[in-house]
């Protein structure tokens, strides 16, 4: 578990598909957490490469339900805490 002062997290649209969060969108947000829920071996191609490149770009620790199983956050106003089920 990891604990941190709270940042902007981002639930990415689309299952991280191409299209679902641009560029553009994630620069404006600038999230310090992102959660992809997207199911394994999903015959789509999500999360899409592109869009995992552009949220590591900006500095977005992500968690992936195909990964990471479900993720947890908890916040007190201040602090966040991020825990996953794998």
């Amino acid at each position: 578990m990891q604990v941190e002062s709270l940042r902007d997290v981002l639930k990415v649209g689309h299952h991280g598909s191409a299209y679902g969060s641009t560029a553009a969108f994630i620069s404006a947000v600038h999230p310090a957490y992102a959660i992809i829920s997207v199911g394994r071996h999903n015959l789509f191609g999500h999360p899409a490469i592109s869009t995992l490149e552009t949220l590591q770009r900006f500095g977005a620790r992500v968690y992936r339900t195909d990964e990471n199983g479900a993720a947890t956050l908890v916040t007190d106003g201040v602090e966040i805490s991020v825990s996953t089920m794998l």
